[in-house]
């Protein structure tokens, strides 16, 4: 099963754009006319994307009128997240995609409360915190992509991740990590993801693996859904403290998150 997921962009099923996304994105030389070349051909990525740079939340109200512009103003990184995260989730049919949309909403959560805690972490970029935890879970939309009626089975239920093992060989935050290596994201991102349930486990990019472990956990807490699976553990309670995060830093993170999150609903809907 390990092959398929690293064959995933062969899939007849995958849509035409995210081959070329993935073409495009394999292509290190590759410069952000050419993701836009590629985007511009789907209208629901391009409003997408002009609509997210165009938001308060990214500082560039207004002032963003081509893709090429959102490209530079919101990131190279970013907006391959959102294509990928987007591109993945349309995988699903419709009646899927309704239904599991509680798990891209848990998907932009845990993005937005992993950036708000990079605000107190000194040498962490806010943009890749944010962008790591928009995917942390895309192994699980894999998953759905490769066998649907067996992982709905097990999706929302305490053991998610032995059941994967048993059925794929691997689990989501593995399958993701490989997914987006594979796609050529940065490092930190992939590392981010691959070890966003066992930060202890990562050798490089310790710190935003925690961040994103962190902020999986606490979504539990500040956006309580079946969907999450970030259960509180000592080894978040071991983050908080390597983090020096405070009660008082917290509750600013706890208050920001939610009030980012119920403006950005809008922009990140499959």
């Amino acid at each position: 099963m390990n092959k398929n997921i690293s064959r995933l962009k062969d899939l007849p099923t995958l849509p035409v754009i995210l081959q070329r996304l993935f073409n495009v994105l394999q292509d290190e030389q590759s410069t952000f006319v050419d993701i836009a070349n590629v985007i511009r051909h789907d209208q629901t990525l391009t409003e997408k994307i002009l609509r997210v740079s165009n938001s308060p939340y990214f500082g560039h109200a207004g002032k963003v009128n081509t893709l090429e512009q959102a490209i530079m103003f919101l990131g190279y990184d970013l907006v391959k997240g959102i294509c990928l995260g987007t591109s993945v989730f349309k995988l699903l049919g419709r009646g899927e995609r309704e239904k599991l949309g509680k798990l891209w909403q848990h998907s932009y959560e845990v993005g937005i409360i992993a950036a708000n805690i990079s605000d107190h972490v000194c040498n962490i970029e806010r943009g890749i915190c944010f962008v790591s935890g928009l995917l942390h879970d895309i192994g699980r939309v894999i998953f759905l992509t490769l066998d649907r009626e067996r992982y709905l089975s097990i999706l929302s239920t305490d053991e998610t991740i032995q059941k994967e093992r048993e059925i794929f060989g691997t689990d989501h935050p593995a399958a993701g990590g490989s997914f987006l290596e594979n796609a050529l994201l940065p490092e930190e991102i992939v590392c981010a993801v691959r070890y966003h349930h066992t930060p202890s486990q990562c050798t490089r990019y310790r710190e935003t693996s925690s961040i994103i472990a962190l902020a999986e956990a606490l979504s539990r807490s500040f956006f309580p859904k079946i969907e999450d699976d970030g259960a509180w553990s000592d080894e978040h309670d071991a983050i908080v403290l390597e983090l020096s995060l405070d009660e008082g830093k917290m509750k600013d993170i706890r208050e920001n998150s939610k009030e980012e999150s119920s403006s950005m609903k809008e922009l990140f809907t499959v």
